[in-house]
């Protein structure tokens, strides 16, 4: 029989440590059939919507919201997809629904909700027509899973890469593992085990430990024991303070709970024993940028995890800007999110110059603008295609919009100079074809300005020939126990001794 599957989603990483709120009006939205807009793109939801074609299921399209990771989200954005859920789910109540498949997160905040995710599970499993039904779907490594999403779910599988260059490829392995539980009758269930650590974004790359000994461990596990159906490493999203944010581990079983419970331990036990790699790391910028100078050729990467906005952070400080027009570095690429600075050079010409205040106007840790005298190059409307289907940014999707965007020119009074790409809407810096898409090859630089942690490693290091990251002040501070955590359970390291 044809399988009537709920496809849904809901996509957001919250920094609660940010100012500013994320509201409903950042939220891109597809309802009903507009889910299908991402078939055949490079997303997670298209991936949930390849499965679904290839087992032939009867799709009931209910809500796909996603923004870009930023400040605490308000509750009428929780209340928005739930009502359209909630619908979705009362119409097709009638003919029945066989299975919900989910494209997710894991690390949303809302006013009310530390645990979002956790709670609209629980909301799901309230209504009658979803009470029994096999709940499962895709999420973030970085979530942070917590006790409410184990129990309200059957078949979450989270991304294995980070970058996340797995996205539509688990988000597929999951729909397929809902497919195939539905199809046999069998019942899994999710088992969660957390232990008292908690990463920072930099320490979450998983070509190196700890993430590289864990990944390699689930998968062992997943050998050894055929009844547990998938074993999910959680890196976990140091910046959400709630009372589960960092590492847990999940296991998606149909044998005893508790066989998988004990191989969890185990990771449990190799987490614990690594916790080192959550103190920070990296240069001073003074630092790093001697170490620059020592270079002939580029692009060295100086990476500044600290305006991470793949994190939530701004993508506006200037800390780094300053440090290599004063160090008198010169050919340097710097990308920054600035609205104001791109409506100010908007009306000239490319050639004509004009004094600016760049950057630094979010009000967050280490938001200081520069007035610098800059020139135009040129403006664009900052529309791109990725030109790797596998880069990090891939997981949203193919096509990117960076706002109306000018690319200005700078030359310091010390004979530093720098390309600056301004954005409207802030980008991570994961596809080198957000440079392309205005004309400039990255590769061309000398130095090039990287805010990021982890995610700009797919694009970014074939072609670098030196990468220093530094510490600097920021709202994605490496060092996590600099954070003002109120809900987050103690003790947990490095916050606490162990």
């Amino acid at each position: 029989m044809t399988k009537r599957i709920l496809i849904a989603g809901l996509s957001h990483e919250t920094h609660t440590f940010v100012p500013g709120k994320t509201t409903l009006d950042h939220f891109r939205i597809l309802r009903g059939d507009a889910l299908w807009e991402a078939d055949g793109d490079a997303s997670c939801l298209a991936g949930g919507l390849a499965v679904a074609k290839e087992r032939r299921w009867r799709v009931l399209p209910a809500i796909h919201m996603s923004a870009q990771p930023a400040g605490i989200v308000t509750d009428d954005v929780i209340e928005h997809w739930w009502a359209a859920f909630a619908e979705t789910v009362m119409r097709e109540a009638r003919a029945g629904i066989d299975g919900i498949w989910l494209d997710m997160h894991g690390a949303m905040v809302s006013e009310s909700y530390p645990d979002v995710e956790g709670e609209l599970l629980r909301r799901i499993r309230e209504l009658p027509t979803c009470a029994d039904a096999p709940i499962g779907g895709v999420l973030d490594l970085h979530g942070n899973f917590t006790a409410q999403m184990a129990v309200h779910s059957n078949a979450f599988v989270a991304y294995r890469q980070n970058p996340h260059t797995d996205g539509k490829a688990m988000a597929e392995f999951s729909a397929r593992l809902l497919d195939d539980l539905i199809a046999s009758g069998r019942r899994a269930v999710t088992v969660w085990e957390r232990p008292p650590l908690i990463l920072p974004p930099t320490a979450t790359g998983t070509a190196f430990e700890p993430m590289a000994l864990l990944e390699a461990r689930a998968r062992g596990i997943e050998t050894v024991h055929p009844d547990i159906l998938a074993v999910n490493v959680f890196a976990g999203f140091a910046y959400a303070d709630m009372p589960d944010a960092g590492v847990s581990f999940t296991a998606v079983t149909v044998g005893h709970p508790e066989v998988a419970r004990r191989e969890l331990r185990t990771l449990g036990e190799i987490a614990m024993a690594h916790k080192h790699y959550a103190l920070p790391t990296g240069l001073s910028l003074d630092e790093a940028l001697e170490r620059v100078q020592q270079h002939t050729e580029g692009p060295v990467l100086i990476v500044e995890p600290a305006d991470n906005i793949g994190g939530g952070a701004p993508g506006d400080l200037t800390i780094v800007l300053k440090g290599l027009l004063q160090h008198r570095i010169q050919n340097a690429g710097v990308a920054i999110a600035d609205p104001e600075a791109v409506r100010e050079v908007w009306p000239l010409q490319p050639g004509e110059r004009k004094r600016v205040r760049i950057g630094g106007k979010s009000g967050g840790v280490g938001a200081q603008p520069l007035e610098l005298d800059v020139e135009l190059i040129s403006k664009s409307d900052g529309k791109f295609t990725l030109e790797d289907p596998h880069s990090h940014m891939a997981v949203g999707g193919l096509r990117h919009d960076m706002g109306p965007t000018a690319v200005v020119r700078v030359t310091s009074a010390q004979g530093g100079s720098a390309t600056l790409l301004l954005n409207s809407i802030k980008t991570a810096p994961m596809d080198l074809a957000q440079w392309r898409s205005q004309g400039i090859n990255p590769e061309d630089f000398f130095v090039i300005n990287i805010k990021a942690a982890v995610a700009h490693r797919q694009a970014y290091d074939p072609i670098a020939k030196a990468s220093y990251f530094v510490n600097t002040p920021g709202p994605c501070a490496n060092d996590v126990r600099v954070l003002p955590f109120r809900r987050l359970k103690r003790p947990v390291y490095p916050l606490d001794e162990l």
